[in-house]
């Protein structure tokens, strides 16, 4: 055993945590501004990198006794930097922020892209490729790293100047950890955290030139695409002490997902942490929804590719965080003996929409979000989760949702 252990780092919105032995920092966001979240990428990695070395030293264990190394990370958080000296152009922009707002709506309102729907509808119709349906009613979010991008490269002139020198490198949390963790001899990502992205094809399976061209964001910036369960190289041996393999990146919803043994189409599994995250297992084949639920890959090993259809509400654990810092309570213990001793609601609903007014119009996050004033949006989105479900599980008998419950 002492001879051959396994380290799992998990980068959660709200902490960074070793699942080796349970060792956790707390991850502290940044709002420079209204509606913006970041997280400062030298505070992030020297939290990393301290509670690996914490929780190995706590299990009794010295740094050569680790094997391998496997990294889950948050979805989408981004950040951009200078190829040759590594230095960022700008913090990590959270899946949270809500600065492309403006831009968003603004997409969603143009000429073109009711054109792209009337095309790809067209196409949608006489191919019968759900390849074309997720274009065909495509509308941008402020959760989408796409519209952030773009964002950084209108605003930030220095990142703009590299990219157009191929100087520029893109990458998630995982890339990113990935990079400093070899000393920036590799410049990777997998296939779960590329396809949550919103910028990765999941269908072709490559990051998305059109959509690109769209935004002009440079495809030079963005890295290579690995399977999930791959050998990315080696943790220089000055972080640690000594060089230890990193032998798997995967986003934390489809680790979720993995780890819940959610394996069979058909399966489903929802989690409720910072977000709500509700993930269907839908095998080999990719599934595209009319009414907010997108497809991604879950996960790639060897041959085998599972996707997965996925739907979000970007509110749940914060949520409970902004009742308790507007004194609704003290203690977050007593939200349950709040709840139950409310008989009847009387129709009331309390939707934790937040980013809503933000994004303003129709620009809400891609996912489920149940307006009050229209019950019937619930009900579709509900019906449209049912379907897939059981599209997936064909000729299986009904398996029990697997429920994570993590407010953190």
């Amino acid at each position: 055993y002492k001879a051959h252990s396994a380290v799992t780092v998990h980068l959660l919105s709200t902490m960074v945590k070793c699942l080796f032995r349970v060792y956790k920092h707390c991850v502290e966001a940044l709002y420079p501004r209204p509606g913006w979240v970041e997280l400062d990428p030298e505070v992030l990695w020297s939290q990393f990198v301290g509670v690996v070395k914490e929780a190995v030293q706590a299990a009794g264990l010295h740094m050569r006794q680790v094997a391998a190394l496997g990294i889950s990370t948050q979805r989408s958080t981004f950040i951009t930097w200078h190829k040759r000296t590594g230095k960022p152009f700008h913090n990590f922009i959270s899946w949270q922020d809500v600065r492309s707002a403006e831009l968003v709506n603004s997409w969603n309102r143009s000429l073109l892209l009711k054109v792209i729907h009337v095309i790809f509808t067209v196409l949608h119709f006489f191919t019968g490729n759900d390849r074309y349906l997720a274009p065909s009613f495509l509308t941008f979010s402020t959760q989408q790293t796409s519209m952030k991008l773009s964002w950084v490269f209108k605003n930030i002139p220095e990142a703009d100047e590299a990219a157009k020198k191929n100087n520029c490198c893109f990458g998630t949390v995982d890339t990113w950890l990935l990079y400093r963790l070899t000393k920036g001899s590799v410049f990777a990502t997998d296939y779960s955290n590329a396809s949550s992205t919103g910028v990765f094809e999941p269908f072709t399976k490559c990051w998305n030139p059109t959509l690109c061209n769209l935004l002009s964001i440079p495809m030079s910036i963005y890295p290579p695409v690995k399977d999930t369960s791959f050998n990315f190289g080696s943790a220089d041996s000055e972080i640690f002490g000594v060089p230890i393999p990193i032998m798997a990146l995967v986003a934390d919803q489809q680790s979720a997902m993995f780890g819940e043994c959610c394996f069979q189409p058909g399966d489903v599994k929802l989690t409720m942490g910072t977000g709500g995250f509700w993930n269907v297992n839908t095998g080999g084949n990719l599934c595209a929804s009319h009414r907010g639920l997108y497809p991604l890959i879950g996960w790639k090993i060897g041959e085998e590719v599972v996707y997965l259809t996925e739907g979000s509400m970007s509110n749940i654990g914060t949520t409970i965080k902004w009742a308790q810092d507007i004194n609704l309570f003290t203690n977050v213990d007593e939200t349950a003996k709040m709840a139950r001793s409310i008989v009847d609601s009387q129709g009331v609903c309390f939707v934790p929409g937040f980013q809503l007014s933000l994004a303003r119009e129709k620009a809400y996050e891609v996912g489920i979000y149940f307006h009050c004033a229209d019950g019937a949006d619930l009900t579709d989105k509900l019906c449209d989760l049912s379907r897939v479900e059981q599209t997936a599980s064909t000729d299986r008998e009904t398996e029990p949702i697997s429920f994570l419950s993590s407010l953190r």
